[in-house]
Parts: C-alpha cells; structure tokens; sequence
C-alpha cells in the first residue's frame, strides 16, 4: 500500500482554497443596489376587468356527497376558438359552487355541459366591473316560459343569460 506525498496533497488543496477565498472576498465587496422598488404582486382584477361566472352541469362525483353535487369543468376561449383557459369549476364547500373567474372586458367563448348531458358553445361579453352569469344548470336565474326580450335561451327554452347589450365589437 502507497501512501500519497503529504506535499503534493497540499499542492492540490492550494489552488481550490485560492478559488474559494477570491469568491468570498467578492462577496465583501460593494453590495448591488437595485434601482427598482420591490412591492406585492400586481392584482389580478385591473380595472378593465370584469368577472364570469357559469353554472354549467351538475354530477355528485361519490354518491355519498349526492347532496353537494359539483359542477363540470368548462373552457374559456377567444371568438376564434384560440384556447385561454381550462376552468376546474368548484369552490366552496364540497366544491359544490362555481368559480367566480377574471377577465378583461372583451368577447369569449365558453364550452361547457348543460345540464341534459350535451355541450354548447356560448358566446360570452365581458364587461368591466361587472358579472356576465351563464346558467346551464338551471339555478342562478328564473327558468319561467315568459316570452320578455333580452333573454337567450337554449332551442329548449332553458335560459342561458341576459342578451349583451353593447357588444365590444
């Protein structure tokens, strides 16, 4: 068994405590200053944005929680069909209300299920500061037969939402 040189252990350890005491008094120099103040994260809701929420259908996802059921998940996209955002729709106790989701004021188009199982494509309006509701469950706004304007409805009859008013467009 051979024993390294004690002198040429030394001679490799040198040059790496070299390297570690440039790094340190580098560190002991003039700190770096930034010019640019740091504060929290800007909020999501700006004030061109407005806010959507959709009631789309309804499954109890165990049959023990057939009392809270929670809402289908649904997609946000531009008139164009470009994609923004998948929304899981749950919030709440059990999941069991939908998610109020921020946008800006524009046009959108949400696919969703309604409650008889199918999907549809409802486009939507955005205003600023305020709510654009879309019902496909049936339980955020009245379901009555009555013929009165500014209501769109599904071929069925089923209220979806109050007619846009002033479209961005």
């Amino acid at each position: 068994m051979t024993h390294a040189n004690p002198l040429t252990r030394r001679t490799a350890v040198l040059p790496i405590t070299l390297v570690a005491l440039a790094l340190l008094a580098s560190c002991a120099g003039a700190p770096l200053v930034l010019q640019s103040p740091v504060g929290p994260q800007p909020a999501l809701t700006g004030p061109d944005n407005g806010k959507l929420i959709v009631y789309s259908a309804t499954y109890a996802p165990v049959l023990e929680q057939s009392e809270y059921p929670v809402h289908t998940d649904y997609t946000i996209a531009t008139p164009d069909d470009h994609v923004i955002e998948h929304v899981y729709n749950g919030v709440g106790p059990f999941f069991s209300y939908p998610v109020k989701v921020s946008l800006p004021a524009g046009e959108y188009h949400v696919r969703a299920q309604y409650d008889r199982g199918g999907f549809v494509i409802v486009p939507v309006v955005i205003s600023a500061n305020q709510t654009t509701v879309v019902d496909l469950d049936g339980e955020a706004l009245p379901q009555g037969r009555d013929s009165g304007p500014g209501k769109v409805r599904l071929p069925d009859g089923h209220v979806v939402g109050w007619q846009a008013t002033n479209p961005t467009s």
